[in-house]
Protein backbone atom coordinates (compact mmCIF):
# COMPACT_ATOMS: atom_id res chain seq x y z
CA UNK A 1 0.00 0.00 0.00
CA UNK A 2 1.08 3.28 -0.73
CA UNK A 3 2.01 5.99 2.12
CA UNK A 4 1.87 9.06 1.77
CA UNK A 5 2.63 12.13 4.42
CA UNK A 6 1.37 14.90 4.45
CA UNK A 7 2.42 18.39 6.04
CA UNK A 8 0.96 21.91 6.10
CA UNK A 9 1.11 24.85 8.69
CA UNK A 10 -1.96 26.98 7.94
CA UNK A 11 -5.76 26.26 6.63
CA UNK A 12 -7.64 29.24 4.78
CA UNK A 13 -11.17 28.71 5.02
CA UNK A 14 -11.51 28.87 1.03
CA UNK A 15 -9.78 25.85 0.51
CA UNK A 16 -11.48 23.64 2.91
CA UNK A 17 -13.61 21.99 0.10
CA UNK A 18 -10.48 21.24 -1.66
CA UNK A 19 -8.72 19.78 1.06
CA UNK A 20 -11.96 18.00 2.09
CA UNK A 21 -12.31 16.36 -1.43
CA UNK A 22 -8.66 15.49 -1.79
CA UNK A 23 -8.58 13.18 1.98
CA UNK A 24 -11.67 11.98 -0.09
CA UNK A 25 -9.82 11.07 -2.85
CA UNK A 26 -6.87 9.43 -0.60
CA UNK A 27 -9.16 7.13 1.10
CA UNK A 28 -10.81 6.31 -2.35
CA UNK A 29 -7.41 5.15 -3.60
CA UNK A 30 -6.98 3.49 -0.06
CA UNK A 31 -3.69 5.61 0.47
CA UNK A 32 -1.88 5.31 4.03
CA UNK A 33 -1.34 8.79 5.30
CA UNK A 34 0.30 9.99 8.34
CA UNK A 35 0.10 14.06 8.93
CA UNK A 36 2.32 16.59 10.52
CA UNK A 37 0.51 16.53 13.81
CA UNK A 38 -0.02 20.22 14.23
CA UNK A 39 -2.12 20.28 10.98
CA UNK A 40 -3.61 17.55 11.79
CA UNK A 41 -5.50 19.62 14.32
CA UNK A 42 -6.06 22.74 12.30
CA UNK A 43 -7.61 20.42 9.82
CA UNK A 44 -9.53 17.94 12.06
CA UNK A 45 -12.51 19.87 12.64
CA UNK A 46 -12.98 20.26 8.33
CA UNK A 47 -11.71 16.89 7.01
CA UNK A 48 -13.44 13.66 8.41
CA UNK A 49 -10.06 11.40 9.68
CA UNK A 50 -9.89 8.16 10.82
CA UNK A 51 -9.26 8.30 14.75
CA UNK A 52 -6.27 5.44 14.12
CA UNK A 53 -4.56 7.35 11.34
CA UNK A 54 -1.10 8.62 12.77
CA UNK A 55 1.18 12.12 13.20
CA UNK A 56 4.75 12.96 13.12
CA UNK A 57 6.24 16.10 15.16
CA UNK A 58 9.93 15.37 13.59
CA UNK A 59 12.28 14.13 11.39
CA UNK A 60 12.48 10.48 13.82
CA UNK A 61 9.33 10.10 13.77
CA UNK A 62 8.66 10.77 10.21
CA UNK A 63 11.30 8.51 9.17
CA UNK A 64 10.54 5.80 11.33
CA UNK A 65 6.75 5.63 9.18
CA UNK A 66 8.34 4.54 5.74
CA UNK A 67 6.74 6.76 3.31
CA UNK A 68 6.72 6.34 0.25
CA UNK A 69 5.81 10.61 -0.89
CA UNK A 70 5.65 13.73 1.15
CA UNK A 71 3.19 16.24 0.20
CA UNK A 72 3.30 19.83 1.49
CA UNK A 73 0.15 21.63 1.41
CA UNK A 74 0.77 25.69 1.87
CA UNK A 75 2.55 28.03 -0.25
CA UNK A 76 6.16 28.18 -1.16
CA UNK A 77 7.45 29.21 2.32
CA UNK A 78 5.47 25.97 3.61
CA UNK A 79 6.85 23.96 0.92
CA UNK A 80 10.63 24.96 2.18
CA UNK A 81 9.61 24.22 5.45
CA UNK A 82 8.78 20.41 4.79
CA UNK A 83 12.05 19.68 3.10
CA UNK A 84 13.55 19.45 6.45
CA UNK A 85 11.75 16.31 7.18
CA UNK A 86 13.33 14.85 3.71
CA UNK A 87 17.05 15.85 3.71
CA UNK A 88 18.86 12.97 2.83
CA UNK A 89 15.89 10.50 2.35
CA UNK A 90 15.28 10.87 -1.25
CA UNK A 91 11.54 10.71 -0.82
CA UNK A 92 10.11 12.61 -3.37
CA UNK A 93 7.68 15.47 -2.91
CA UNK A 94 5.12 17.92 -4.77
CA UNK A 95 3.29 20.74 -2.87
CA UNK A 96 -0.43 21.29 -3.17
CA UNK A 97 -0.59 25.41 -3.89
CA UNK A 98 -3.01 27.37 -1.48
CA UNK A 99 -0.50 30.42 -1.55
CA UNK A 100 0.37 32.71 -3.71
CA UNK A 101 2.84 32.82 -6.48
CA UNK A 102 3.99 28.84 -6.19
CA UNK A 103 7.21 28.47 -7.63
CA UNK A 104 8.04 25.33 -5.82
CA UNK A 105 4.27 24.37 -4.41
CA UNK A 106 2.55 24.01 -7.53
CA UNK A 107 -0.45 22.30 -8.03
CA UNK A 108 -3.48 24.05 -7.69
CA UNK A 109 -6.08 23.64 -5.66
CA UNK A 110 -8.84 22.97 -8.66
CA UNK A 111 -6.63 19.76 -9.47
CA UNK A 112 -5.77 17.83 -6.46
CA UNK A 113 -7.88 14.73 -7.64
CA UNK A 114 -5.91 14.96 -10.73
CA UNK A 115 -2.63 15.02 -9.30
CA UNK A 116 -3.63 12.01 -7.11
CA UNK A 117 -4.60 10.05 -9.71
CA UNK A 118 -1.24 10.61 -11.95
CA UNK A 119 0.53 9.77 -8.82
CA UNK A 120 -1.60 6.09 -8.05
CA UNK A 121 -1.05 5.95 -12.00
CA UNK A 122 2.56 6.49 -11.91
CA UNK A 123 2.87 9.27 -14.77
CA UNK A 124 5.28 11.24 -13.36
CA UNK A 125 8.93 12.40 -13.58
CA UNK A 126 11.29 13.23 -10.42
CA UNK A 127 13.54 16.31 -10.80
CA UNK A 128 16.06 16.59 -8.85
CA UNK A 129 17.11 19.84 -6.99
CA UNK A 130 20.39 20.97 -5.41
CA UNK A 131 20.91 22.15 -1.98
CA UNK A 132 23.31 24.41 0.01
CA UNK A 133 25.43 23.26 3.00
CA UNK A 134 26.21 26.01 5.43
CA UNK A 135 29.04 25.74 7.80
CA UNK A 136 30.07 28.43 10.10
CA UNK A 137 31.71 28.84 13.45
CA UNK A 138 30.31 27.51 16.42
CA UNK A 139 27.73 25.23 14.46
CA UNK A 140 25.73 23.15 16.69
CA UNK A 141 23.60 21.00 14.27
CA UNK A 142 23.39 20.73 10.17
CA UNK A 143 22.29 23.75 8.31
CA UNK A 144 20.47 23.25 4.63
CA UNK A 145 18.98 25.38 2.31
CA UNK A 146 17.31 24.72 -1.23
CA UNK A 147 16.77 28.42 -2.44
CA UNK A 148 19.29 30.54 -0.66
CA UNK A 149 21.47 31.91 2.38
CA UNK A 150 21.22 35.09 3.42
CA UNK A 151 23.66 37.11 5.24
CA UNK A 152 22.00 40.41 6.35
CA UNK A 153 22.74 43.33 8.60
CA UNK A 154 20.85 43.44 12.03
CA UNK A 155 20.16 46.01 14.51
CA UNK A 156 22.43 49.05 12.57
CA UNK A 157 21.55 50.98 9.49
CA UNK A 158 25.23 50.34 8.60
CA UNK A 159 26.30 48.77 5.87
CA UNK A 160 28.21 44.98 6.14
CA UNK A 161 31.62 44.58 4.86
CA UNK A 162 31.55 40.59 3.60
CA UNK A 163 34.98 39.12 2.99
CA UNK A 164 34.54 36.39 0.07
CA UNK A 165 36.92 33.84 -1.08
CA UNK A 166 35.84 31.42 -3.86
CA UNK A 167 38.09 27.99 -3.36
CA UNK A 168 40.45 29.62 -1.25
CA UNK A 169 41.18 32.72 -3.67
CA UNK A 170 40.29 36.11 -3.11
CA UNK A 171 36.95 37.17 -5.02
CA UNK A 172 35.89 40.43 -3.55
CA UNK A 173 34.79 42.03 -0.39
CA UNK A 174 30.77 43.77 -0.68
CA UNK A 175 30.35 46.90 0.96
CA UNK A 176 26.38 46.18 1.44
CA UNK A 177 23.21 45.58 3.26
CA UNK A 178 24.09 42.05 2.75
CA UNK A 179 24.86 38.41 0.21
CA UNK A 180 22.72 36.13 -0.76
CA UNK A 181 24.30 32.43 -1.96
CA UNK A 182 21.33 31.26 -4.26
CA UNK A 183 20.58 27.65 -6.01
CA UNK A 184 19.02 27.65 -9.48
CA UNK A 185 15.65 26.58 -7.41
CA UNK A 186 15.90 30.13 -5.42
CA UNK A 187 17.16 32.39 -8.20
CA UNK A 188 13.61 32.98 -8.28
CA UNK A 189 13.20 34.30 -5.14
CA UNK A 190 14.75 36.67 -3.36
CA UNK A 191 17.60 36.76 -5.20
CA UNK A 192 15.69 37.62 -8.00
CA UNK A 193 14.03 40.70 -6.40
CA UNK A 194 17.40 41.95 -5.73
CA UNK A 195 18.36 41.78 -9.38
CA UNK A 196 20.38 38.82 -9.38
CA UNK A 197 19.71 36.23 -12.86
CA UNK A 198 17.04 33.43 -13.43
CA UNK A 199 19.35 30.16 -13.40
CA UNK A 200 18.24 27.20 -15.29
CA UNK A 201 17.37 24.00 -12.36
CA UNK A 202 19.94 21.41 -13.21
CA UNK A 203 22.67 24.05 -14.63
CA UNK A 204 24.98 23.05 -11.87
CA UNK A 205 25.77 26.67 -11.36
CA UNK A 206 25.19 28.86 -8.18
CA UNK A 207 25.07 32.37 -8.13
CA UNK A 208 26.06 35.43 -5.15
CA UNK A 209 24.18 38.55 -5.57
CA UNK A 210 24.72 41.57 -3.64
CA UNK A 211 21.88 43.39 -1.39
CA UNK A 212 22.13 46.93 -2.09
CA UNK A 213 25.49 47.43 -2.52
CA UNK A 214 27.42 50.62 -2.33
CA UNK A 215 29.95 50.08 -5.24
CA UNK A 216 27.65 50.24 -8.63
CA UNK A 217 30.17 48.03 -10.18
CA UNK A 218 29.17 44.84 -8.37
CA UNK A 219 26.93 42.55 -10.06
CA UNK A 220 25.19 39.22 -9.40
CA UNK A 221 27.94 36.33 -10.09
CA UNK A 222 27.29 33.08 -11.37
CA UNK A 223 29.64 30.39 -10.16
CA UNK A 224 30.13 26.25 -10.53
CA UNK A 225 28.30 24.54 -7.70
CA UNK A 226 31.88 22.46 -7.21
CA UNK A 227 33.35 25.58 -5.88
CA UNK A 228 33.20 26.21 -2.11
CA UNK A 229 32.81 29.45 -0.88
CA UNK A 230 34.07 31.19 2.38
CA UNK A 231 32.47 34.70 3.63
CA UNK A 232 33.61 36.54 7.08
CA UNK A 233 31.52 39.33 7.80
CA UNK A 234 32.19 42.88 9.67
CA UNK A 235 29.76 44.74 11.21
CA UNK A 236 29.82 47.98 13.40
CA UNK A 237 27.35 46.17 16.12
CA UNK A 238 28.96 43.17 16.14
CA UNK A 239 25.77 41.26 15.18
CA UNK A 240 24.44 40.00 11.97
CA UNK A 241 22.09 38.13 10.59
CA UNK A 242 22.08 34.69 9.15
CA UNK A 243 18.91 33.69 7.10
CA UNK A 244 18.64 30.10 5.35
CA UNK A 245 14.96 29.61 3.08
CA UNK A 246 12.52 30.50 6.16
CA UNK A 247 14.68 30.14 9.00
CA UNK A 248 17.53 32.37 10.22
CA UNK A 249 20.09 33.07 13.13
CA UNK A 250 22.11 35.99 14.67
CA UNK A 251 25.77 35.46 14.67
CA UNK A 252 28.29 37.15 16.09
CA UNK A 253 31.12 39.43 13.60
CA UNK A 254 34.02 37.94 12.44
CA UNK A 255 32.45 34.50 12.37
CA UNK A 256 33.71 32.48 9.19
CA UNK A 257 30.81 31.20 7.02
CA UNK A 258 31.34 28.38 4.21
CA UNK A 259 28.68 27.87 1.99
CA UNK A 260 29.25 24.60 -0.54
CA UNK A 261 26.71 21.69 -2.09
CA UNK A 262 25.25 19.37 -0.47
CA UNK A 263 25.82 15.53 -1.30
CA UNK A 264 22.47 14.79 -1.78
CA UNK A 265 19.69 16.84 -3.97
CA UNK A 266 16.21 17.19 -3.01
CA UNK A 267 13.32 15.07 -5.43
CA UNK A 268 10.88 17.23 -6.70
CA UNK A 269 7.55 15.35 -8.11
CA UNK A 270 6.03 16.68 -11.21
CA UNK A 271 3.90 15.26 -13.50
CA UNK A 272 3.57 14.78 -17.37
CA UNK A 273 2.29 18.65 -17.77
CA UNK A 274 5.10 19.98 -15.98
CA UNK A 275 7.47 22.51 -18.25
CA UNK A 276 9.44 24.56 -16.22
CA UNK A 277 9.87 27.53 -19.34
CA UNK A 278 5.95 27.78 -19.31
CA UNK A 279 5.97 28.16 -15.79
CA UNK A 280 7.97 31.05 -15.73
CA UNK A 281 5.83 32.72 -18.27
CA UNK A 282 3.00 31.79 -15.96
CA UNK A 283 4.38 32.92 -12.97
CA UNK A 284 6.33 36.32 -13.91
CA UNK A 285 3.40 37.20 -16.37
CA UNK A 286 6.05 37.04 -19.10
CA UNK A 287 4.12 38.15 -21.90
CA UNK A 288 1.00 39.78 -20.19
CA UNK A 289 1.84 43.32 -21.84
CA UNK A 290 -1.31 44.65 -23.32
CA UNK A 291 1.09 45.42 -26.48
CA UNK A 292 0.95 41.27 -26.75
CA UNK A 293 -2.39 41.35 -26.78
Amino acid sequence: MTKVAIYGEILDKKHHDAIRGFFNQMQNFEIDCIIFEKYKEIIKSVVELKPEIKTFSNKTEFLAQNVDYLISIGGDGTMLNSFRFIFKSEIPVFGINTGRLGFLSNISTDRVNWALKELMAGRYMIRIRSVLEIIYDGQEREVYAVNEAAIHKQDTSSMLTIHTKLNNFDLNSYWADGVLISTPTGSTAYSLSCGGPIVMPGSDNFLITPIAPHNLAVRPLVYRDDKILELEVESRSDKFLLAYDSNSITLSANKRITVKKAPFYINLLKFEDYNYLNMLRNKLMWGADKRNW
